[in-house]
């Protein structure tokens, strides 16, 4: 499934993608079991598919199940309308897409996670190769991590505001992993069984807020302010949808590919297979001492391409275009504007 979270006039529900329309489950839920006969249908669709993702996610397989049980219902009946004589299937122009999880719990970024992300400002091949083989030498066993407020996190349409703080406002495409089970002292082997599906997430950075000048990423310096250099306002574009983690078994399937356009103009495009620190290892990592929650988000981090490997015209201006794209997840689109 592609789960989403959409908001009609002002209320928020939870839904599920079909094709290019959203599907009320909640309300597709509570018309299936009218016609079954099952008494409080709006009570029981209400208590099994809640209006926010988190409470959904909470409820774990048997709100999943009644989410298929939605989906498959409004695919048979997609002209039907609920209990309120409400539309089951909308547009997406009547139902505006939000973040797939507006507020998360815990939001955590992975930094520095790519070997050709790491080493891109060496242009030399060979001496490019030469310091990603130094690097796999390392080992390297724990993931550099820092956390973005939840209160950033914009939906995969919302214009991106370019604050005045900054002149150098970057991109990052990558794959975020959305908890789907409360657990802590996670082995990496089990880490999977936690995993509800995976987003799309823009790590947004301001690099003349928090950054060291010329800053090498490779040497893996501690001095950078995570915090300050990617917490501005709508840092966190999110989604389009969480595609639940039966449909993506293997993250790693070079089919998935991490790709940002700017004004229709490639600047990332690369698998997975250049990731330092593994997804489970991260779980394990992340969950040693810390209860993870259903909504928690946490982003892999990016591959090479990101705006300041492409010098001072690489950065995000007011008036450009940026999307970024892993499918079978979607593409998040946004317009970078003025504050």
């Amino acid at each position: 499934m592609k789960l989403v979270t959409f908001k009609v006039h002002t209320e928020q529900r939870v839904g599920a993608l079909l094709g290019d329309k959203v599907v009320d489950l909640n309300s597709a839920y509570a018309l299936k079991l009218k016609e079954k006969g099952t008494l409080n249908p709006r009570r029981k669709a209400d208590a099994a598919i809640p209006n926010c993702m988190i409470g959904f996610l909470e409820g774990g397989e048997e709100s999943m199940k009644a989410a298929k049980e939605a989906l498959a219902y409004a695919k048979k009946n997609p002209d039907a309308v609920g209990l309120d004589e409400e539309k089951i299937v909308m547009c997406q122009c009547t139902a505006k897409l939000q973040a797939p999880v507006p507020r998360p719990g815990k939001l955590y970024c992975v930094a520095v996670n790519f070997y050709d992300h790491a080493t891109e400002r060496i242009k030399d091949p060979a001496e490019r190769k030469k310091e990603i083989d130094r690097l796999k030498s390392l080992k390297l066993d724990v993931p550099d991590v820092f956390q973005k407020p939840p209160s950033l996190v914009i939906g995969p349409r919302d214009s991106l505001i370019k604050v005045k703080a900054t002149d150098k406002m970057d991109y990052e495409c990558e794959l975020a992993v959305v908890i789907g089970k409360e657990g802590k002292y996670i082995p990496a082997e089990k880490a999977y069984e936690y995993i509800a599906g995976y987003t799309v997430f823009i790590d947004v950075s301001a690099r003349d807020q928090g950054f060291p000048q010329d800053v090498d990423f490779r040497i893996f310096k501690t001095d950078i302010n995570w915090t300050k250099g990617k917490g501005m306002d709508n840092a966190g574009p999110m989604g389009p949808c969480i595609v639940t983690a039966d449909e993506i078994p293997d993250p790693y399937n070079p089919a998935l590919r991490l790709k940002t356009r700017v004004n229709d103009k490639e600047r990332q495009n690369n698998t997975l297979e250049h990731m330092i620190i593994s997804i489970p290892r991260t779980i394990e990592y992340l969950s040693n001492g810390t209860t993870l929650k259903p909504g928690d988000v946490i982003a892999t981090g990016t591959v090479a391409g990101v705006a300041h490997s492409w010098g001072p015209e690489g950065f995000l201006k007011i008036g450009d275009v940026v999307e970024c794209e892993i499918q079978p997840i979607g593409v998040l689109k946004h317009k970078v504007i003025g504050e």
